[in-house]
C-alpha cells in the first residue's frame, strides 16, 4: 500500500492533469462558438466583376472571443479585461449594429458604392429601411482590389434583419440575409426607385480605423510576389522604422550613421508572456526626439502615465491635468496595439506612430502623430 504522502502526490498530479485538458477543452469549445457565430453572421454575395461580404458582430460574440483569445495567449485578468473593453469599444457593442463590408473588385471597371449613406440600408423584419449612423469614407471611393470598412446602423434588438447594398450589380440591390432569418437568402432584388436618403448619416475619421487596402498588383490575373512576413506580423510598408514591443526603442540619432534596417516584428504571443510584466526602465536624460519618443512610448505600452506626462512639454502640462492626460492615454485600443510592435516615420522633429490593430480576423492600423520641442536641453512631447 502506497503512503499517505505518496498517494497525495498522485491525486496532485491528476488533479493538474485534469485542470489542463478541461482547459483545453474549453478553449476549443470557445473557439468553436466563435466560429459557429461568425458562420452564421457571414453573407456572401457576387456582383458584376466583383464579389462582396458582410459579417455582423454580435453581443454574444464577445465573451467567447474574450475566453478563447484569452487561453490562447495565457492572459491575465487585467489582460482579459483590457483587451474585452477594447474589443467592445471598437464594435460599439451595445450602442450600435457593427457590420464589416468586404468588396474585392476585380474586373477593368471600378465598382462603386458611393453615395454611401444613400446606397447601404438595414431592413428590419417590418421591412422598415433604416439608413447608417457612422460608416468609412473610403468606401465612398471608386474600389478596384480589396476594400473594407465598417458600418454602423442603429442597435437593433430584433436580430431578424437583412442589409441591402446598391452598386454591386448596376441598377439593383443586393440583399445579404443571415442563417436564422426568416427571408431567402441570397435575394436579389429591383431597387425602389427613390430610396430614402439620410440626413444623419456621418464618416468615420480616418485616424479611427485604417484599414490596409491591397492594390491592383495582388488582383488574381497578375502574379504577385510571395510575402517575406509571418502572416502574424503586422503587415507595415517598407518605409520606416519599425519596433520590437519588449526591447528599447531609445536610438541613436540617424546622422551620420545610415538608419539601422527594420527589425523583424515578434509574435503576438509575446506581447503576453506567462511571466509578471516587469518594470520598464526609463532613460533619465533623453537628447533627442527618437530617444524620447522611445521612453514615452515604451511608458505608454507599459500603462505607465506618470513617467508619460513628466515626459510632456510644460506648455502641454499647463493645458491638461495628469488626471485627464491619464484617462485619455489610456482609453482606447492604441496602447494594447503598441505591445505587439509599431513602426516610425519622422517628418522633421514630428513623428508618425503606426500600430496594427486586430478586430477580429481583421487588421487595422491606426496612426497618431507626435511632435517634439526643445525645452531646457531635452526634448519633450507636445500633446
Amino acid at each position: 500500500m502506497k503512503s499517505p504522502k505518496k498517494l497525495r502526490g498522485v491525486l496532485f498530479l491528476l488533479v493538474i492533469v485534469c485542470l489542463a485538458m478541461h482547459e483545453g477543452v474549453s478553449f476549443a469549445d470557445d473557439r468553436d462558438d466563435v466560429f459557429n457565430i461568425l458562420d452564421a453572421w457571414t453573407c456572401v454575395r457576387w456582383g458584376e466583376d466583383n464579389i462582396a461580404w458582410i459579417v455582423h458582430y454580435p453581443e454574444e460574440l464577445v465573451e467567447p472571443w474574450v475566453r478563447s483569445e484569452a487561453a490562447r495567449y495565457n492572459m491575465r485578468p487585467e489582460q482579459t479585461d483590457e483587451i474585452r473593453k477594447s474589443f467592445s469599444d471598437e464594435l460599439r457593442i451595445g450602442s450600435a449594429t457593427a457590420i464589416l463590408l468586404s468588396v474585392y473588385g476585380y474586373g477593368a471597371a471600378q465598382t462603386n458604392l458611393a453615395p454611401m449613406a444613400k446606397n447601404i440600408v438595414l431592413i428590419d423584419s417590418a421591412g422598415k429601411r433604416i439608413a447608417p449612423i457612422v460608416f468609412e469614407k473610403k468606401l465612398d471611393n471608386p474600389i478596384s482590389g480589396l476594400m473594407q470598412g465598417f458600418v454602423f446602423f442603429p442597435l437593433q434588438q430584433d436580430k431578424n434583419f437583412r442589409i441591402s447594398v446598391r452598386g454591386l450589380v448596376p441598377d439593383r440591390e443586393t440583399n445579404f440575409t443571415f442563417q436564422g432569418t426568416s427571408k431567402p437568402r441570397g435575394e436579389i432584388e429591383t431597387a425602389p426607385a427613390s430610396p430614402p436618403v439620410p440626413a444623419r448619416a456621418k464618416t468615420l475619421p480616418d485616424e479611427e480605423v485604417v484599414v490596409k487596402i491591397p492594390t491592383r498588383k495582388n488582383a488574381p490575373n497578375k502574379p504577385s510576389k510571395p510575402e517575406i512576413t509571418p502572416p502574424e506580423l503586422p503587415e507595415f510598408e517598407n518605409d520606416g522604422e519599425v519596433f520590437a514591443p519588449t526591447e528599447p526603442a531609445v536610438l541613436p540619432a540617424p546622422e551620420p550613421e545610415p538608419e539601422p534596417e527594420p527589425e523583424p516584428m515578434p509574435e503576438i504571443a509575446a506581447a503576453v508572456s506567462q511571466e509578471p510584466e516587469k518594470p520598464v526602465e526609463v532613460t533619465t536624460v533623453p537628447d533627442t526626439p527618437k530617444g524620447t519618443l522611445g521612453n514615452y512610448l515604451k511608458a505608454w505600452a507599459e500603462g505607465d502615465t506618470d513617467t508619460m506626462y513628466s515626459l510632456l512639454s510644460s506648455e502641454s502640462r499647463g493645458h491638461i491635468s495628469k488626471e485627464l492626460f491619464a484617462k485619455e492615454v489610456m482609453s482606447g485600443s492604441f496602447r494594447n496595439a503598441l505591445r505587439s510592435g509599431y513602426k516610425v516615420n519622422w517628418t522633421g522633429n514630428a513623428a508618425k506612430v503606426t500600430v496594427v490593430k486586430r478586430v477580429l480576423f481583421v487588421r487595422t492600423l491606426e496612426t497618431k502623430q507626435l511632435d517634439f520641442v526643445a525645452e531646457n536641453g531635452s526634448w519633450r512631447v507636445a500633446w
